[in-house]
């Protein structure tokens, strides 16, 4: 770099960091699509840091509120902002049209919100007998109350159902869930949904109430193949009405169909009033009042007909009492038939089944089972949620980081009979457990360990069996089939490549000892040996840390080397250099140094261009895209006679891109997340993450619209604001240039990019691009739980939890025992959840009094340490560490460096549930 460019770069470290101020005009004001001025108010500033009161949506807010509430990998049930429940097709494994039928890829449900298609009819309603009048019926929805109000905090929905115009006698709430119990799968992944209510009289006379819950029959698609069975049973504490289904033919075709199978209504009420044969809630409910219902404890027919339960309590004045619900489900054929591509349909396993196959026979014996462990099951979801809110944070931005993880509990992620974890993009949209999209997917790693492993194990590094992706070569199908056909229309994707190695290394931190990186070492040395053969070696040139030939930018096919491919590739390459040194192969680590120094350099000589890396275009090379956006093979004699014409006349070898990737720092970003440090210089990382605010943020995406609109999806409707993934801050695009869906707007990438903010120090900028993403999902406009890409509930915007990990600096090794947090939002007074290999809870840090106060308390699970990494204020100088576990003074060993401190423990601690280790630093 010469020294031009030098003292260019030291001048944007000062004048770039401050958005609010214009460091350069912008030249093309004609093209001027992003605003460089934002004009952002001072009280909207301080709005985004204030704590805030918890969200009440209520009004007009409800309209499109629809939140995930079974268990995991399950099957899709939502619960509405009016309380009620609504079934999708995939409870029975039918898979979900994407964008609800309205084409492949097109997002339509952003502009055009879904209206949600019932697929299992229910209801629940409340009779009221005051003493001495009449019965007052309502339906727990809107046409029964018109002031309904929801609190919906993931994985528990609250909801209190209120009136404007006319009083009753009682209060009533509820709490809607599946359990969800972070580090136990057993207790998340169950087919049920919980409706807990709580009753109360604010009368001043005794009222008794009566709460009912209708359920239809599942329909059978086969006529005259089943019968429908309605069975009254019991079990300690539960009264429930399985509705099963009974064949009637004795053939595999019937047996063994994705729809067969049957739901349960149950209630915690030994005493529960019921009928087995009800067609319709209203039926039942006049039964009820008249006092004439059926008792019946058997029903069948060869249609789906229905059948209800009720639970009564006589309250006093003030007094309150609780009836719990469940909704229960089992239809253990679940398939995967590949669905979409011709080889996937070829390869696919077929029949997969469930993982709760392996703990029921029947919907009746899960309700028995969450029954019989319901203290449990519920406490500790209430924990977590209540662990993870008792936060510093404001109360908007903790929600919006934990409502993407509901997409869990979408109809896209199934968990295979045989624990393996297989994800789509989206609902109905592109299948594999998509290597490039799961790139960006963070919390099931953090929060479910073992699904993550299961990707790596039976998918990503397996060369046998079904659906399996590892080749000879080291090459990982990005979708998850094909073994060793390089033919295979996504045997290579070079971003998901690096991201292979990354999330192995990532699955042994989030470990407590090395077996799963044994199990995994030589595949992730053939992973990176291929990604070092596409450096170059495939070509006869020595490798030189850089992607130089034909990568994926997601699903389209460019040339030549940039920061998206090339930083994951430089992390990757770090990465397998520590996890070697684990292994005991020190040559080969100082191998793979080499490789990302060289890499290092390149990036930093001849892709920085003073605001941002930018991307070089081979001269000549015309990226003109087959099928699925991958490069048809006869462009390649194409690009060859391009390229000698420009060679000859004397051209250059590359083109400077003007492109400004919102993408282009997510290896530091990954680097970041595994303790890996700086990749990149730490002033050009904040320089490029400046620039990405100032060139790729805009108030309103009419600048953008009203110049360009995307021809695949609409993300964003005008009038909002938003990041889209590219810009050309400079000049016109060229027409080599990637132009893919960088007018377009995809939520995960803006949490990555804010990530990339939030890292540099710029946190108001990252949060400004975060608030912009929950005010587009506000439940007026559309629904908060469901962030659409490709198609609803899309999985990259599981990036989400990413923020929580970059806000609170959060780095962990767990077979090192070491943890760190380095809290970016207020790090004076800063609370926050966190999760390790083996247990979660809270860290706080608080300075005052010259003095630093860090508290790590355990609230599920255990944790083992032997050193703590922990940032202080660059005004103290601390000179030692006083521990204590539970008052207990503990010995450890200080050291500081710069901000650093380093706290090591002569031997491990062991911490367990509800211990508290507190740190001072004196």
């Amino acid at each position: 770099m010469n020294i031009k460019k030098l003292f260019f770069n030291y001048y944007i470290v000062v004048v770039l960091l401050s958005i609010s101020s214009v460091a350069f005009a912008q030249k093309d004001r004609d093209k001027a699509y992003i605003p460089l001025e934002k004009n952002i108010s001072d009280d909207y500033i301080n709005s985004l840091f204030k704590k805030g009161d918890q969200k009440i949506y209520s009004k007009e807010e409800l309209k499109h509120i629809s939140m995930p509430c079974g268990g995991i990998g399950t099957g899709q049930v939502e619960v509405t902002g009016y309380g009620e429940l609504i079934f999708s097709e995939s409870i029975y494994n039918q898979q979900q049209q994407p964008n609800a039928g309205f084409g492949l890829s097109t997002g339509y449900q952003y502009i055009h919100p879904q209206e949600l298609q019932q697929k299992l009819p229910n209801e629940f309603t409340v009779i009221i007998k005051p003493k001495g009048a009449e019965a007052i019926v309502k339906p727990l929805n809107d046409k029964g109350f018109d002031a309904i109000e929801f609190i919906g905090e993931y994985p528990i929905a609250q909801i209190a159902y209120r009136n404007t115009d006319t009083q009753i006698p009682v209060d009533i709430k509820s709490e809607v869930f599946s359990p969800f119990v972070p580090h136990d799968l057993r207790s998340s992944s169950n087919p049920v949904t919980i409706l807990k209510y709580a009753i109360t009289n604010n009368s001043k006379t005794k009222v008794e109430v009566t709460l009912a819950g209708w359920l239809k029959n599942a329909d059978f698609p086969v006529e005259g193949a089943v019968n429908q069975t309605n069975t009254l049973k019991k079990s300690k504490g539960l009264s429930a009405v399985s509705l099963e289904m009974q064949t009637l033919k004795n053939i595999d075709s019937i047996n063994k169909h994705p729809g067969l199978g049957g739901v349960s209504i149950g209630v915690m009420d030994s005493k529960a009033i019921y009928s087995v044969a009800s067609e319709s809630s209203e039926e039942f409910i006049k039964q009820l009042v008249k006092g004439n219902v059926s008792q019946a404890k058997k029903y069948t027919s060869d249609k789906a007909i229905g059948s209800g339960l009720s639970s009564t309590v006589s309250l006093t004045p003030n007094e309150t009492k609780e009836i719990t619900f469940l909704i229960s489900w089992y239809f253990p054929n679940y398939y995967e038939n590949g669905r979409r591509y011709e080889q996937l349909m070829n390869e696919a396993p077929g029949l997969v089944g469930h993982l709760y196959n392996n703990w029921y026979q029947h919907s009746f014996d899960v309700a028995t089972y969450v029954t019989n462990n319901f203290d449990s099951l519920y406490n500790n979801t209430k924990l977590y949620r209540d662990t993870y809110f008792d936060t510093t944070l404001p109360y908007w931005l903790a929600n919006r980081i934990s409502m993407p993880l509901s997409t869990l509990a979408a109809g896209n992620i199934a968990i295979w009979q045989n624990g393996r974890m297989y994800g789509y993009e989206g609902i109905g949209f592109c299948q594999g457990t998509c290597g490039h999209v799961y790139n960006f997917v963070v919390p099931i790693s953090k929060l479910f360990p073992e699904l993550e492993r299961s990707v790596r194990l039976q998918q990503d590094f397996n060369s046998s069996g079904s659906y399996s992706a590892y080749s000879k070569s080291g090459r990982i199908n990005f979708r998850g089939y094909g073994v060793d056909d390089p033919n295979a229309k996504h045997a290579y994707a070079s971003d998901a490549q690096s991201g292979y190695v990354l999330k192995a290394y990532r699955e042994h931190l989030m470990s407590t000892d090395n077996t799963f990186l044994n199990k995994v070492w030589e595949q992730v040395k053939g992973a990176i040996g291929y990604q070092i053969y596409k450096d170059g070696a495939e070509i006869g040139l020595e490798p030189n840390g850089v992607l130089e030939g034909i990568q994926t930018f997601w699903d389209p096919m460019w040339y030549g080397p940039n920061p998206y491919n090339n930083s994951l590739y430089l992390a990757a390459l770090r990465a397998v250099e520590e996890m070697a040194k684990i292994q005991g192969e020190f040559d080969l680590a100082k191998r793979y140094r080499s490789l990302f120094e060289k890499g290092q350099a390149f990036m930093e000589e001849q892709l920085w261009n003073g605001e941002f890396y930018m991307h070089l275009y081979p001269n000549g090379f015309r990226a003109k895209k087959a099928g699925n956006g991958f490069i048809a093979p006869e462009n390649t004699e194409i690009n060859a006679e391009r390229f000698i014409k420009n060679f000859n006349s004397g051209g250059a070898n590359y083109y400077e891109g003007g492109g400004c990737d919102a993408q282009q720092l997510f290896g530091q970003n990954w680097a970041r997340q595994l303790g890996l440090g700086y990749i990149l210089p730490k002033e050009h990382c904040a320089i490029a993450a400046a620039n990405i605010f100032k060139y790729n943020w805009t108030p309103d995406i009419s600048t953008i619209y009203d110049y360009f609109e995307p021809n695949a999806r609409k993300l964003a409707d005008k009038g909002e604001a938003a990041m889209v993934n590219g810009s050309w801050p400079h000049k016109k695009s060229l027409w080599f240039e990637n132009r893919h869906d960088k007018y377009n707007i995809w939520s995960g990438l803006e949490y990555e990019a804010s990530c990339d903010m939030i890292n540099e120090g710029l946190v108001k900028e990252g949060l400004i691009i975060i608030r912009s993403i929950h005010d587009r999902y506000d439940g007026v406009k559309r629904n908060p739980w469901n962030e659409i890409e490709g198609s609803d509930h899309y999985s990259r915007a599981m990036q989400s939890w990413n923020v929580l990990l970059s806000l609170s600096g959060f780095t962990y090794n767990g077979p090192a025992m070491e943890i760190g947090f380095t809290p970016k939002f207020k790090p004076e007074d800063f609370k926050t959840f966190f999760s390790a290999a083996e247990g979660w809870g809270t860290f706080e840090q608080k300075r005052e009094n010259k003095q630093q106060k860090n508290k790590i308390t355990l609230r599920f699970g255990s944790l083992k340490l032997k050193k703590i990494n922990l940032d202080m204020d660059s005004t103290q100088k601390f000179q030692k560490a006083q521990v204590l576990l539970n008052g207990k003074k503990i010995k450890s060993e200080f050291e500081s460096e710069d901000t650093n401190a380093f706290i090591r423990f002569q031997s491990p601690l062991q911490i367990k549930k509800d211990d508290e280790l507190l740190i001072t630093l004196l």
